[in-house]
């Protein structure tokens, strides 16, 4: 079946409808417009003239907030999303409608996530136009380029949380689900990488600490943070001394590749196995 835009369009207003009916957006909304507000308290007023440095220090610590906070709301918001509707039963009676499966998993991510991206932009938007005010321009860039990398991690996490939408049938299994898998990357994945590390030494280390890096896109997001807004108090010297190790222009842009990766392989996997599922 050929991919009908319109038929998207319509998928994509419907969640983003959906999304702004439900309280979850305005507790969103809340919990990033008080973390801005506190980049600013903190890293303005409280900075008594410190500047950029001390500026980047708060942001780069609220953003270790964030990278535990995003994973988590993003994976219970999309974990429940599809297999909600199955457990309704709504999903039988869109499916009775002339929508492709990958109309459908493409329509429900476009929706969330265009509610998503609206609720960080407003959140921090709103306190950003104090920071254009306040900062010097260099500073601005760093709050700019904070709102970003949390964008693209609600974004990849987003994408895991439909594939887990997908693979389940019940809003509770979701809900667990996406709470190992939210555990699993957020807490248990480092450990086990320092773990293995030290079976490596020198250009091997590297190569083998990039790749961990680029199967987690936590950790993609929180290594393109150090580089962009430093941070060598906040995440500790041994993430930093890693940092050095792998991070050049090259090894940047392999990153962000490896992110965008997190956002498009995961619904090609949700749609394939969505398919499978409606032919069962």
């Amino acid at each position: 079946m050929k991919t009908n835009l319109h038929t998207i369009k319509v998928l994509v207003e419907k969640e983003i409808l959906d999304s702004i009916r439900n309280r979850w957006f305005y507790t969103f909304l809340t919990i990033f417009m008080l973390l801005s507000l506190s980049i600013i308290y903190l890293g303005i007023f409280k900075s008594s003239g410190l500047g950029f440095e001390s500026f980047n220090k708060t942001t780069a610590s609220l953003l270790n907030l964030i990278l535990f906070l995003i994973p988590m709301i993003t994976l219970l918001l999309g974990g429940t999303s599809i297999s909600g509707e199955k457990e309704q039963g709504t999903m039988n009676l869109m499916l009775s409608k002339p929508i492709s499966a990958t109309e459908l998993i493409i329509g429900k991510y476009l929706g969330i996530a265009t509610a998503l991206i609206f609720s960080i932009m407003i959140g921090f938007g709103l306190m950003g136009m104090i920071v254009a005010f306040k900062v010097s321009v260099v500073d601005a860039k760093a709050y700019l380029y904070f709102v970003l990398l949390s964008a693209l991690l609600s974004l990849a996490f987003l994408s895991i949380s439909i594939l887990i939408s997908v693979l389940v049938s019940k809003r509770i299994t979701a809900i667990i689900v996406s709470t190992i898998v939210w555990f699993f990357f957020i807490l248990i994945y480092d450990l086990v990488v320092m773990a293995f590390a030290s079976f490596f030494k020198g250009t091997s280390m590297a190569i083998f600490l990039l790749i961990s890096i680029l199967l987690n896109p936590a950790d993609s997001i929180r290594i393109l943070a150090i580089v962009k807004l430093g941070g060598q108090t906040i995440f500790g010297p041994s993430l930093v001394e890693l940092t050095r190790m792998i991070t050049n222009v090259s090894s940047e842009v392999i990153i962000l590749t490896g992110i965008v990766a997190w956002i498009i392989v995961p619904l090609l996997l949700s749609v394939f196995f969505f398919k499978r599922s409606v032919l069962k």
